[in-house]
């Protein structure tokens, strides 16, 4: 079957504006009544996504919103964030500040999103910014799981608070790794989860994809700030896809389209009668750069699995190699990852299955097909079991401490080079990572991952020597995920801020 889910199921990234990014939105001035408080603003806020009306929403933006920039991107940004999330509720209130308040809202899926509307007083009220980011993020860690003696206690406590069918769980602290299994392959069947069966990652495949294309700049074969028109050299594209730099999209900052999802008939239309990984992403990539980019590349960071996507096929082109090939030779292969795989046709029959999270509990389903291939770079079809993920991890984890591996120390260094998300700070987001800090723990360098089947999390805890890798048979919208809630009661045993 065709994928027709998002492949990052993050809520907040199926707001297209992934972990923490800022919607600003910004629009003409006009208007017609006053709001008495930013509380109550923040309200008509919520009650106008609500109605998803686009007549509504664009009054609202040139009424509300300081007008900076074109109100028709930012009217289509609001109504993405309506269509993807609404109707959304007000949960809690959390601070106000005099230029700043921050609300908890849950969407239609039951995501907490932390939401903070900046403003200014004078001459009016007016909006200048709205911001999106976990709840986890301002309201505090992880739910309470209780004590746990060991990672399998730790992994069936997680499980059974998610109602997942199995979670794997593997930690490498000061070098030594520890593993955590629970539940079963399979819902209703008597298979138990394996230390070493295998998981889809999702995106976490970006930052692998990174790692590629690190290795073939380490080559010579391409370099940081090649931009496209050199990189893909006789392929048609815009002139203004012509100047983006792969070091602009690795760190989703090159303006292109984000492809969080497609139907079934766009999939078939993209990929049409090609057979084979590199045709099939051959046509995407023509896809691709048929289109515009979204904004003109910059500092703005727009999430894009379309942009990743590019990045294999550029890797494929400079390494005369199928991407596939690559990634074993690249990664794989040098770091002893003994259970990992990439392509739907090369995993074990026996592993974990998917479930869709269900109205009425998960259901198990199946999330291969050409999409796969097509988002190759982006993170579809890698398979790792926990372990492999965590010394996948490791090996980056090294880098940062100095020490050359199965890259340069100073090439992970590169890639691990974070600009916030934010126009007002925040979250970093660097080369398939993000550098976070959560309340108690110490920073890290993480990224999620789905398939709508799967959720995969992996952190990487410099300041603890610390790297924590959690996966989850079940899709689903729930904030904090199981796999970072098991994330989270780790670093807060051994990653404490000081």
């Amino acid at each position: 079957m065709f994928f027709q889910r998002i492949m990052n199921a993050n809520r907040v990234c199926v707001f297209a504006v992934a972990l923490g990014f800022t919607v600003l939105c910004f629009g003409q001035v006009s208007p017609t009544k006053l709001a008495e408080t930013p509380r109550t603003l923040v309200g008509e806020v919520v009650e106008v996504l609500d109605t998803k009306d686009v007549s509504k929403i664009r009054r609202f933006v040139q009424t509300w919103l300081i007008p900076n920039s074109p109100v028709e991107q930012r009217v289509n940004r609001w109504k993405d964030l309506a269509d993807n999330g609404a109707p959304f509720k007000i949960a809690r209130d959390m601070s106000q500040t005099a230029d700043q308040i921050t609300v908890i809202i849950v969407d239609r899926f039951g995501a907490r999103i932390a939401l903070t509307m900046h403003f200014e007083s004078k001459p009016r009220l007016m909006i200048s910014g709205l911001q999106l980011a976990p709840a986890l993020k301002v309201e505090g860690s992880s739910p309470d799981l209780g004590k746990w003696s060991d990672y399998s206690a730790l992994a069936k406590l997680v499980a059974a608070k998610s109602k997942s069918p199995g979670l794997g769980i593997a930690v490498i602290r000061n070098g030594e790794a520890s593993f955590g299994i629970s539940g079963v392959r399979k819902l209703g069947g008597k298979e138990p989860i394996r230390v070493d069966d295998v998981w889809s990652i999702g995106s976490i495949g970006k930052s692998v994809c990174s790692s590629v294309i690190g290795h073939l700049i380490e080559q010579g074969k391409l370099s940081w700030n090649e931009p496209l028109s050199r990189a893909l050299p006789g392929v048609k594209m815009d002139l203004t896809f012509g100047h983006i730099t792969l070091d602009q999209i690795m760190h989703h900052r090159g303006g292109i389209a984000p492809d969080l999802g497609f139907g079934a008939a766009d999939i078939k239309r993209i990929v049409g009668n090609a057979k084979t990984p590199t045709a099939i992403r051959n046509r995407y990539m023509a896809d691709i750069l048929g289109r515009k980019p979204v904004i003109a590349a910059g500092d703005q960071f727009i999430y894009s699995n379309a942009g990743y996507a590019l990045l294999s096929v550029i890797a494929e082109r400079a390494a005369g190699k199928a991407y596939e090939t690559l990634v074993r030779e690249v990664v794989f292969t040098p770091l002893g990852l003994k259970h990992s795989y990439i392509g739907i046709e090369t995993l074990p029959k026996q592993r974990p299955s998917g479930h869709f999270d269900g109205q009425n509990g998960p259901v198990p389903g199946d999330m291969s097909g050409p999409m796969e291939s097509m988002f190759a770079g982006a993170g579809g079809g890698i398979y790792m079991s926990v372990g492999d993920l965590a010394k996948y991890g490791n090996a980056h984890l090294k880098g940062l401490k100095g020490q050359n591996g199965f890259l340069k120390a100073s090439t992970i260094a590169k890639l691990h080079r974070g600009f916030p998300e934010q126009l007002r700070g925040g979250r970093l987001y660097a080369c398939g990572w993000g550098i976070d800090t959560l309340p108690g723990v110490l920073p890290f360098h993480g990224h999620n991952g789905s398939n709508g089947t799967m959720r995969a999390q992996l952190a990487i805890f410099p300041g603890a020597n610390l790297v924590v890798a959690a996966i989850v048979n079940r899709g689903g919208e729930d904030d904090p995920a199981p796999g970072m809630q098991a994330v989270m009661a780790v670093a807060e045993r051994y990653a404490k801020a000081k």
